[in-house]
């Protein structure tokens, strides 16, 4: 049994535009019985007006929330899924490294230009880990040749994309050759979205004949065992 003045509370908050689920959090009614005060009212166009809108922004802020547990447990659920994967290769070996990177320059390094000894990517970690694939082969940084090819949309950031790559490798600027410059058509999204742009790098060593036809007579040992 509520007090009458606890009615008339409640169906003043309904003419004021409250919702039935902000009376009952306000006045500590049960929900059927603020439902029951309430159902022959009449209401303004305001106060209508005032429950549709916070209903709507009560369901965007839940919907909102929803997508942040969702997102949270993206995450989460990536992160797990990573470690796993790296828990099934756990250390490489020197031979693990050796067979990945045959597969790595069989599908991305140079085997018909030149003779050269090269390899072109644009992901940093796939560049440092041709590094490390390199000193396999007694390769050493200071062998290495470098070409930078950068959109012409950012030419003006040719020197920082260039000290990205000096810093990230620990290579020297003198190691350089000109950087080309290539007119592709870049959407406004795609723009907006590249701010970790860093060109594509080609990696070129120096009288690296020798060493090519050693690493192409492995890849092509491997092609025969398939």
């Amino acid at each position: 049994m509520y007090y009458p003045q606890i009615k008339e509370t409640a169906k003043k908050m309904r003419q004021n535009g409250k919702s039935l689920g902000d009376i009952v959090k306000d006045l500590g009614v049960n929900k059927s019985t603020v439902s029951f005060w309430c159902k022959d009212m009449v209401l303004t166009e305001s106060a209508i007006k005032k429950i549709k809108t916070h209903g709507n922004k009560k369901s965007v802020e839940g919907l909102l929330r929803y997508s942040e547990l969702k997102r949270k447990e993206r995450i989460e659920r990536n992160i797990l899924q990573k470690k796993e994967g790296a828990l099934i290769l756990d250390n490489l070996s020197e031979r693990d490294i050796l067979m990945v990177g045959l597969g790595l320059y069989w599908g991305e390094g140079y085997k018909y230009e030149n003779c050269e000894l090269g390899f072109t990517n644009s992901n940093p970690q796939m560049i440092l880990f041709y590094f490390k694939w390199l000193e396999l082969w007694n390769v050493k940084k200071d062998s290495l040749l470098f070409r930078l090819t950068i959109n012409k949309f950012f030419r003006k950031e040719e020197s920082q994309i260039k000290l990205f790559w000096i810093d990230f490798l620990g290579i020297k600027k003198e190691q350089f050759s000109k950087t080309t410059f290539i007119q592709t058509n870049l959407k406004k999204a795609s723009i907006k979205n590249m701010e970790g742009y860093k060109g594509i790098l080609r990696v070129k060593v120096r009288k690296g004949t020798s060493l090519r036809n050693k690493i192409l007579g492995a890849i092509e040992h491997l092609s025969n065992q398939s």
